[in-house]
């Protein structure tokens, strides 16, 4: 049953933008028999994020990949349960982009990209905790005797 423009509130537009886990703004609009426009302006008007068609990001952020696709083990070492190349080298997808996972734990943990190659410090096979990760300028700081 179609429900006459002048008849539909903002708060029963609310309601139908928040009936499922994703719903857009045409299917809204039809179902309530009003303009693509007016959902969308309610949609803007609560808060309420843009509809996005298509696949969504599995993750929020860099730091929610890695961690749900990492856990802790014995040492403070970390264990790498998501994907991986055909090498075997442990990546982490956000959005469009792959980066592998010890360079996404490495800016994680010490706030700054990498210079380099990374390599880690403890002699864990495959350790993608951040603060067992190195790189070019961490290893040329403790060549010289410097703290890193």
């Amino acid at each position: 049953m179609t429900i006459m423009t002048a008849e539909v509130s903002d708060d029963q537009i609310l309601k139908a933008l928040l009936a499922g886990e994703d719903v857009s703004n045409r299917a809204v609009a039809q179902r309530l028999g009003i303009s693509d426009r007016r959902v969308d302006e309610v949609r803007k008007r609560v808060g309420l994020p843009t509809y996005m068609r298509g696949r969504r990001a599995a993750y929020g952020s860099w730091a929610e990949a890695f961690t749900e696709q990492s856990e802790s083990v014995e040492g403070g070492h970390r264990r790498w349960t998501g994907p991986r190349e055909k090498s075997g080298t442990p990546v982490v997808r956000h959005r469009t982009s792959i980066q592998t996972a010890y360079r996404v734990a490495f800016r994680l943990h010490y706030g700054r990209e990498p210079e380099g190659n990374l390599t880690r410090s403890c002699l864990i096979p495959g350790c993608v905790a951040g603060e067992h990760q190195q790189d070019r300028i961490m290893r040329a700081a403790e060549k010289a005797g410097e703290p890193t």
